[in-house]
């Protein structure tokens, strides 16, 4: 089968090649998945630069999340052959999604929901599926709290936002670019926050009223994470979702302590059955009601998938999907 993969960091246009690789055998609780769609984002460009802290080995697999179509199922895999799927590829072990098949576990694949093109499925398990894990089953986000998002317009950065409304919430983003803060607005937000131009703790503390906000949604880490936190209301909640910046957040015990807040982290594979459940119930519904919405997306061929991985380098609002061949 064709994938695309890179054996030497650089620019994707340089070194990510289309080669011809065995066509992989599922496992206990795998599938091989025909890919008609998979979404490219941050890991991606972070893996091609060598600065992605979840994996650094050679050659580069790309594409860590697909919508397709149940090929072959290994024993104990939850769906049947022919099923349109969304779920993670086994990228790190050179099985990723920017092929014509990928091998997808079963702990992480559901149904796509009918309502959402294959472009729109792509990305919908990474973002509002983690979203719906980070805001519901671990900071138990209620209607009327406030709820700053970090990084909102990146991709599940703009679905916690999206999601934050639809519960109820009031929400603010952080956005470093105009661009970006109508962007977030356009999410839903209650107000964008723009850390380079804005006091940070003044502008949280007047938009509160002194009250600070009740969850943080972290995509970014780094410095943010820090000055965030100093804004978070007794009894807050934090979770922990990624690195943006390049680092994690990093949680300062005394500070949590005398603060008198929480600090979690949250991944769509980690939840219960009935988290699992709950959360396709009600976003499939929210998609339905038009309440949640993916945002809008960059599509490329499957043969112009350099292109797609190359336009990772400008910081952009659209997602980035290649299609399956």
């Amino acid at each position: 089968m064709l994938s695309w993969q890179a054996h030497s960091l650089g620019k994707a246009e340089e070194v990510v090649k289309k080669i011809v690789i065995p066509l992989p055998e599922p496992q206990e609780n795998e599938a091989r998945i025909k890919v008609l769609a998979t979404i490219l984002g941050l890991p991606d460009k972070m893996m091609l630069d060598g600065t992605y802290l979840v994996i650094k080995k050679l050659p580069i697999s790309f594409g860590q999340e697909i919508v397709g179509i149940v090929d072959k199922a290994g024993p104990g895999y939850p769906f049947k052959e022919g099923d349109r799927i969304i779920g993670g590829a086994n990228f790190h072990v050179g099985l990723g999604g920017l092929a014509e098949y990928c091998i997808s576990p079963g702990d992480s694949a559901i149904l796509a929901p009918s309502t959402l093109s294959d472009d729109e499925a792509a990305s919908f398990l990474g973002s509002f599926h983690v979203a719906y894990v980070g805001l519901v089953n671990r900071a138990a986000l209620k209607s009327g709290e406030t709820l700053l998002v970090l990084g909102g317009a990146g991709r599940t950065g703009s679905a916690a936002i999206q999601l934050g409304k639809a519960l109820g919430a009031t929400v603010i983003a952080t956005a470093r670019a105009k661009k970006q803060e109508e962007f977030c607005r356009a999410q839903g937000a209650d107000y964008v926050l723009n850390p380079a131009e804005q006091g940070f703790d003044e502008t949280i503390d007047r938009f509160t009223q002194g009250q600070g906000v009740n969850v943080i949604y972290d995509t970014v880490g780094g410095d943010l994470y820090t000055k965030a936190v100093n804004s978070i209301a007794l009894g807050g909640r934090v979770v922990l979702i990624g690195f943006a910046s390049g680092t994690w957040g990093q949680p300062d015990p005394l500070h949590i302590q005398i603060k008198g807040y929480s600090v979690t982290g949250a991944l769509h594979t980690i939840r219960s059955e009935e988290e699992r459940t709950e959360s396709i119930k009600v976003l499939d519904n929210l998609v339905e009601t038009g309440e949640i919405k993916p945002p809008p997306t960059s599509v490329y061929a499957f043969d112009n998938a350099p292109d797609a991985l190359a336009s990772l380098r400008e910081r952009q609002l659209e997602l980035v999907v290649v299609r399956g061949t």
